[in-house]
């Protein structure tokens, strides 16, 4: 690159890991094309905003992030602003005319193109010719599920950790086959992509040489990775292989509808030496009239008797679903059963979504619509619920040994470290601080809980 030329980027990542993925591996590759990058985008010759499309709310802040950006660029401190991921390949024409502050769209299937895409531009500019105008690089289709182009990682392409040193995501697959009424992901990101196994357990090993100690794996539903590879590849087969790497590190799997969740799955992850105690298992409701309408595939009493089956297997595993409230038609003797069966069951982590009506799935052409002021006192409910479930859990844990993952010094709790069990994810989950003992970033310690609160956890390390 023609050092004259502005070279230095700020990327802006948001929405769920599988998106931060395609950012470290977009930063990769734009390293390998010359850029230096920042943190602060006072900082950046070019901002990049990598955008969520997932529910309205991840839309809004979306177009926020940009807008919030874009004051860099009125006041002549950046050059560009690059607007990439699920938002812009769904909606890239239609941002083009209401965003005029963005100079590049770029879609999923072409983000490894966003150096070359930069280079072109900043050498017209001077140049004889007039500057390029703004560009769109999105595949779009007119079919109802886009076939564009889909990339996913390999040790073989360039890829940028930004995650702390200690954990990464690793995406297994891309793309989904389900065809869930509420959801607009295989509209996005197209049908199910896997990688071989063979490139999953490189990746692995190759983290593990470099000190990584968390491996999260990550896909739409990892219960159905391998089955558009034809050979018989499946989770089973894969968790398998990676739980034979040498080293002392956890294999935390998310993501695991709950089909195919077979007996033999189940002792992988009973037998394991690297996989953590933890599913997490999207369950959506339980009445089994919504769950026809959202065309989940699985029967109410199948999901009861797979969740019988983990915890009679792993009487120590935790559980983690997340619940949609306010679906369209949802009466409330359905969201009574909801709410009883979350009560019942007691969960160790519930994440509850207010439905969100998206163009182009089934269930935004639903008749029964639920005001928002319903959705919003069934949210708060069942919520409220889990807060005491989950503090309830967390008191049985007081006295307790247990091994956590340090991490770094708490950010909200002055003094003390934040640190992680094998039953908290990270990002999602609460934390465990920790308040005394040799506490090393990165690595596995022992450590006494000594209180419990709402969500998180207090201990000693010893």
């Amino acid at each position: 690159m023609n050092k004259s030329l502005p070279k230095k980027i700020c990327l802006i990542s948001l929405g769920c890991p599988k998106n931060l993925v395609d950012a470290e591996m977009m930063l990769g590759f734009l390293e390998k094309d010359g850029f230096d990058f920042t943190t602060r985008p006072e900082e950046g010759d070019v901002i990049v905003v990598n955008t969520c499309g997932f529910v309205e709310d991840s839309k809004k802040e979306s177009i926020d992030q940009i807008l919030k950006m874009s004051r860099y660029k009125k006041e002549g401190r950046c050059e560009v602003i690059v607007a990439t991921g699920c938002l812009t390949q769904r909606y890239s024409q239609e941002l083009a005319k209401d965003m005029p502050e963005v100079d590049l769209f770029v879609g999923l299937g072409e983000f490894d193109r966003v150096g070359e895409l930069l280079r072109d531009r900043f050498a017209r500019v001077g140049a004889v010719r007039e500057p390029p105008l703004r560009q769109i690089v999105s595949h779009r289709h007119d079919t109802p599920f886009m076939t564009a182009r889909q990339i996913l990682p390999d040790p073989e392409l360039p890829r940028i950790q930004a995650t702390p040193k200690h954990y990464t995501y690793v995406k297994i697959s891309e793309g989904c086959s389900h065809r869930c009424s509420f959801c607009v992901i295989p509209h996005i990101r197209g049908d199910l992509k896997s990688r071989p196994v063979d490139s999953i357990v490189r990746e692995v090993r190759s983290f593990v040489d470099q000190g990584v100690k968390e491996f999260n794996l990550i896909a739409q539903d990892l219960n159905e990775y391998g089955k558009d590879l034809g050979n018989g590849t499946n989770l089973t087969q894969l968790l398998t292989a990676l739980d034979q790497i040498e080293g002392d590190f956890w294999i935390r799997p998310l993501y695991m509808y709950p089909l195919e969740f077979t007996d033999r799955l189940i002792g992988v992850l009973k037998e394991s030496e690297h996989i953590v105690k933890y599913v997490d298992m999207p369950l959506q409701h339980i009445n089994e009239r919504i769950m026809r309408s959202m065309k989940r595939g699985s029967p109410s009493r199948y999901v009861r008797q797979v969740l019988e089956k983990l915890k009679k297997a792993m009487p120590e595993i935790a559980v983690r679903t997340t619940f949609i409230v306010g679906y369209p038609g949802e009466t409330d003797g359905e969201f009574q059963e909801l709410h009883d069966f979350v009560k019942d069951y007691e969960f160790d982590r519930v994440g509850v979504f207010k439905y969100s009506v998206e163009e182009g799935t089934p269930a935004a052409e639903l008749p029964g619509q639920i005001p928002s002021e319903i959705k919003d006192d069934r949210y708060h409910r069942l919520m409220g619920l889990q807060k005491k479930v989950s503090l309830k859990k967390n008191q049985a844990l007081v006295g307790k040994i247990l091994k956590v993952l340090c991490e770094a010094p708490s950010p909200e709790m002055a003094g003390f470290f934040q640190a992680r069990l094998e039953t908290q994810a990270p990002e999602i989950d609460g934390v465990t601080y920790l308040s005394k003992g040799k506490i090393r970033p990165g690595e596995f310690v022992s450590a006494k809980i000594l209180k419990a609160l709402d969500y998180d956890l207090m201990a000693a390390a010893l």
